[in-house]
């Protein structure tokens, strides 16, 4: 990553550890799950989601060896979720790139693509079970579900103007449960945080909203080459985000529907320019700052240690101010 927060220690470490893990549990004997699952693995990512569940538990006061042995395999685990959870998303979007590469489904098709999300969601759980508790079982498995819900949720108000309630149950199920199932496994699997767990779960739902929060501004603002896919994508989908309902006031609503329905697909760049110049990408990085705060006031009321604990402090900042 760019941001020199991944790249000093012991974070620059977990990132190789969980990099080889990543290979080393990817173990089937059909070679074409191989093909797709490093295809996607090999074309990046923040990897925020493992780094959560390995320093959670160090900073609540896991061991080196316990770390490698036993906590790398449950982050592993949670990174082939969220690799599922792609895999799967960009079928359903007929999405073209994935960071800023074909998306797999258009490289080894949809089918391939599908079977191997399934891989990827038995292997999670095959981790788990041989390697957590069942705490982080149900934990794990609740998100899921949830990611599932909002998922279908989401498909189901494609081109409809929706509410900030409505936008929020979306956003939590895509995106903000895993990380708060990651911070939850995190605790559990350490000593000083494991009857803490809710409170890290609270951390990572706080923390995975503001991600997408900025993730839907950069959709508006961001560079194509860093982001990975086209700029204003969700809007040519029909996807309505905060950016845009933080200003929808201004805005006509007959006009935006429209466009969310792609029956005036020249309107939709004007749009975008207007969400723009009304604000709606300021009032986004606001709001996503706002969950920050809230997951900054559960962080300092918890017995962290070590650089780990210094590293989830400066996350905060690393996500609202983020360009990728």
């Amino acid at each position: 990553m760019a941001s020199p927060l991944f790249s000093s220690p012991p974070i620059g470490e977990y990132l190789k550890l969980i990099e080889e893990g990543l290979k080393r549990f990817l173990d089937s004997d059909v070679r074409t799950l191989l093909e797709v699952g490093s295809y996607i693995t090999d074309g990046g990512g923040k990897r925020l989601r493992p780094l959560l569940v390995l320093s959670v538990s160090k900073a609540g006061g896991t061991t080196e060896e316990v770390l490698k042995e036993k906590v790398l395999p449950l982050a592993v685990g949670i990174e082939y979720i969220h690799t599922a959870s792609l895999l799967h998303d960009d079928v359903v979007d007929e999405a073209d790139t994935r960071r800023g590469r074909p998306a797999a489904h258009r490289v080894f098709g949809n089918g391939v693509a599908v079977l191997t999300g399934d891989y990827m969601y038995a292997n999670a759980l095959y981790l788990f079970a041989t390697n957590g508790t069942q705490k982080m079982i149900e934990v794990v498995s609740q998100a899921v579900k949830t990611m599932a819900e909002g998922q279908v949720l989401e498909l189901k108000k494609v081109g409809e103007l929706i509410d900030e309630g409505t936008y929020f149950k979306i956003i939590d199920g895509k995106t903000a449960v895993l990380f708060a199932a990651a911070a939850a496994v995190g605790a559990l699997s350490s000593p000083a945080l494991a009857e803490r767990w809710e409170e890290l779960w609270r951390f990572g739902l706080h923390l995975g909203r503001a991600f997408q929060l900025i993730d839907d501004a950069l959709d508006y603002v961001g560079d194509e080459k860093a982001v990975g896919k086209p700029v204003g994508q969700d809007l040519r989908e029909g996807k309505t985000t905060y950016p845009l309902l933080a200003v929808i006031d201004k805005l006509d609503p007959q006009r935006v529907k429209e466009v969310l329905l792609g029956s005036c697909e020249g309107e939709t760049e004007e749009i975008i320019s207007l969400v723009k110049e009304l604000g709606g990408v300021e009032k986004t990085k606001e709001r996503a700052r706002q969950e920050l705060s809230l997951a900054g006031e559960i962080l300092e009321n918890l017995p962290l240690r070590g650089q780990e604990g210094e590293f989830l402090k400066r996350l905060l900042e690393f996500v609202v101010e983020r360009t990728y």
